[in-house]
């Protein structure tokens, strides 16, 4: 299998990874993932490899030889955009059949990846291309996930990074609140629902504390933009350590989150298997989770 266009972010890019990781997991076939390029470099497990492949489940796999030295951005980018071509005019031409198979998904089309559609797709025996965000199967993801969750770890340098902000945070506090604030791109995505102001996200925030009387609540903040602290007086706050990665799995650390729906957020909850609020309205009344030792199994990024 090989994803042969990006989509999104991040977070985004994740998702999608994890359940095609998933499905190829369960169909016992590699995966390659080149659309992975400009986050490649972030993670070990495919910072050398130019196909950002798994195959873990395969090994020793004879298709698979380790990089003599890290790939260039430039050469990933090559490899993206060229797969997305290749993809592209066997579609428009009609060669879904030979020498590979493509699966492209329109706008809002979910492919069940337990489904009859890409199941024969896989059972042909042929390289399948693929092309679309909604490749999903949340049962596959979570039987998987033990094996798959390694797979997105972090550097040592982002970990002790991230160890070090979340240290500093729980001093002297007795529950650690993730909030992500998400603008910029927001104020146009969807009409900007789902962009708030400050004064919003801080009585958000107050509301948290008046539920918690008598503990010491300190907020991790994280965002993509600059904050005015004066709008968020009389609230203990911590800054993300700064980077998108280290805020992700920053937020991942703290007892649980909240902010605008997307998946930066859904994949914090899941890597860290954390509680998350999603604030879907300027008229969302935000409950504060109660505790649970026994967490179940985060779905938030299956849609």
């Amino acid at each position: 299998m090989i994803l042969s266009r990006r989509y999104g972010q991040l977070g985004n890019r994740l998702v999608l990874y994890s359940h095609l990781i998933a499905a190829a997991r369960h169909y016992r076939v590699e995966f390659r993932n080149p659309s992975f390029a400009e986050y490649a470099d972030l993670f070990p497990s495919t910072r050398d490899d130019v196909w950002c492949r798994y195959d873990a489940h395969l090994r020793p796999s004879p298709n698979h030889r380790p990089s003599r030295r890290q790939p260039s951005q430039r050469c990933r980018n090559a490899l993206m955009h060229t797969m997305q071509a290749v993809a592209k005019s066997m579609n428009a031409i009609g060669m879904r059949h030979y020498p590979a198979k493509v699966i492209r998904l329109g706008a809002g089309e979910i492919c069940d990846l337990e489904g009859d559609r890409f199941r024969s797709a896989i059972e042909s025996g042929r390289t399948l291309l693929l092309q679309g965000w909604l490749f999903r199967s949340p049962r596959l993801l979570e039987q998987h996930w033990p094996h798959i969750r390694p797979f997105f770890s972090v550097s040592k340098t982002d970990r002790d990074a991230i160890d070090q902000r979340i240290r500093q945070a729980r001093r002297e506090s007795d529950v650690l609140v993730g909030v992500h604030i998400r603008r910029g791109d927001y104020a146009d995505f969807l009409g900007g629902q789902y962009y708030y102001d400050d004064e919003l996200y801080s009585r958000w925030m107050h509301s948290v504390c008046d539920q918690l009387p008598g503990r010491r609540v300190r907020f991790l903040v994280c965002s993509n933009e600059q904050l005015d602290e004066k709008a968020f007086a009389g609230l203990k706050i911590s800054r993300g350590p700064g980077t998108a990665l280290r805020d992700m799995y920053a937020l991942a650390e703290t007892d649980w989150m909240m902010g605008p729906p997307s998946t930066f957020t859904g994949w914090a909850a899941l890597i860290g298997n954390r509680p998350r609020l999603e604030l879907e309205s300027r008229e969302y009344r935000v409950v504060v989770p109660q505790p649970d030792t026994s967490q179940p199994f985060v779905e938030q990024v299956a849609a």
